[in-house]
């Protein structure tokens, strides 16, 4: 992803995440959205290792 890019997706995710009535549907669409990406890209993987995977990466953003 080149600096464009991630400059357009922190100004979506900035917008997607405002405190409303709506934020948690918002933020729980991002990660929907992730978690399709990233079945449709890994079909060599099952649902468990990939689940697992997930979660494992999802962990080391919260810890960072």
């Amino acid at each position: 992803m080149n600096n464009i890019e991630q400059w357009y997706l922190k100004k979506l995710f900035k917008r997607e995440v405002i405190q409303s009535p709506e934020h948690r549907n918002n933020i729980l669409k991002l990660y929907t959205m992730i978690v399709e990406a990233a079945r449709n890209e890994f079909t060599e993987d099952n649902k468990s290792t990939l689940d697992s995977f997930l979660k494992e990466i999802h962990q080391e953003a919260l810890d960072s």
